[in-house]
């Protein structure tokens, strides 16, 4: 616990409850836009990612093996983008 004197006389005394609280509150809001941010780029990565499959199944461009990695990397890393983002809201949201 620390003490702190102001200009005339005024003491605020802080808490240690009070820091920690507001550490749990500052954590909560950085999970949250956290979810946030893995739902809002991992859904384009993921379209993007099926579209390069379904554009190499039916045969619109010549493809390599170059574009058919990077299709499966784009789906791979949109759907654990997407799965993260579900569990740190479903988490966030069944301890409150």
């Amino acid at each position: 616990m620390s003490k702190k004197t102001f200009e005339k006389n005024k003491t605020v005394i802080m808490s240690d409850k009070y820091l920690s609280e507001s550490g749990v509150q500052g954590g909560k809001i950085i999970g949250e836009h956290l979810a946030l941010g893995s739902f809002i780029v991992g859904i384009p990565f993921l379209i993007i990612g099926l579209i390069t499959l379904f554009s190499i199944v039916f045969d619109f461009f010549i493809t390599n093996t170059a574009v058919i990695i990077a299709a499966l990397l784009l789906i791979a890393i949109g759907l654990l983008l997407i799965i993260g983002g579900y569990f740190i809201y479903r988490d966030k949201h069944v301890k409150n």
